[in-house]
């Protein structure tokens, strides 16, 4: 990575060029490695944004690309946080995937129906699973999230100059802690969970004159760890993401359409890049009518805009 800072972007090229600390290890693995893996949370955090976004407006037929390029990110979060509690048959909804009884019917035809049916209940199961994994995931790092993408200050040496331990540790993993500054009171913090917890400080003199103003006016940084994460990691949630916008995307276009009097859709197998077709017999094309929102998210079907 030194040795060719123009793989890291433009950016990281301009900072490499004639700086001296590139070259030590103090630097690599201390502030380096710390913006990197920040970037890539924030990379992996946008990704479930998008997904949230797509699963909330897939159901608009005529204001569906508008929507998508210029929505209120606080509801399309707000929709996506209650992702984590959803059960399998609300989540197979959110991706256009037939219900079991309509799954079962279809399938009265195939050389195994059981089989084939216990089949795509098994990736509808593996469907839920993934999705309220990628919602817990955004949870736990959304605050950290939003304070890097509205560039706010991160901490990138939050201990000072990382000692030979902490960097010999670096240099086998790629997991590193992340930090952030808070202002949020300290009872509000302690009903946190234990990854989230307020990092005591050493107060100076100076803040130790006026620290009872300070915590009250909310005026005082403190360090909070927001979690340890690895970038296989983040690779990996960023690639489930990929899936599941795949799958909504496969099963919103098969809406409407036949194949030899089939109705089609997808869901994710076992292997990292399946998917799972099925194909149910139907007298007539599945539509969006079929499949209620059922988070209740508001549509604009048959309603009226302004221009």
């Amino acid at each position: 990575m030194r040795a060719d800072p123009v793989s890291l972007g433009a950016l990281a090229a301009a900072e490499a060029d004639g700086n001296e600390s590139w070259a030590e290890d103090t630097y690599a693995y201390g502030p380096l490695s710390l913006g990197i893996t920040a970037a890539a949370v924030n990379e992996a955090a946008q990704h479930c944004e998008d997904l949230f976004a797509l699963l909330r407006f897939l159901r608009e037929p005529i204001y569906f690309a508008r929507d998508m390029a210029n929505y209120g990110a606080g509801k399309v979060v707000e929709f996506g946080r209650k992702l984590d509690r959803a059960d399998d048959a609300t989540i197979s909804q959110l991706f256009l995937v037939p219900p079991p009884e309509v799954v079962r019917e279809g399938l009265t035809r195939a050389g195994d129906p059981d089989a084939a049916v216990a089949h795509a209940e098994e990736g509808r199961v593996r469907l839920g699973a993934m999705v309220r994994e990628t919602a817990t995931f955004y949870r736990s790092f959304e605050d950290f999230h939003v304070q890097y993408k509205h560039g706010l200050k991160l901490p990138l040496r939050p201990f000072g100059t990382p000692t030979e331990e902490a960097i010999d540790e670096r240099k086998t993993d790629l997991e590193a802690p992340l930090f952030s500054y808070t202002t949020e009171p300290i009872e509000s913090q302690a009903r946190r969970s234990p990854t989230d917890q307020p990092i005591m400080f050493k107060a100076s003199p100076a803040q130790r004159a006026d620290l009872l103003r300070l915590v009250r006016e909310r005026n005082l940084l403190r360090l909070q760890m927001v979690a340890k994460v690895g970038l296989d990691e983040l690779v990996e949630r960023s690639h489930t993401v990929l899936r599941l916008l795949q799958i909504a995307q496969e099963n919103r276009l098969a809406l409407g359409r036949l194949e030899e009097g089939n109705q089609r859709f997808v869901v994710p197998g076992l292997r990292r890049w399946e998917q799972v077709e099925v194909l149910i017999g139907i007298d007539r094309t599945l539509s969006l009518n079929d499949f209620a929102d059922p988070t209740g998210s508001p549509t604009n079907r048959g309603k009226r805009r302004r221009r």
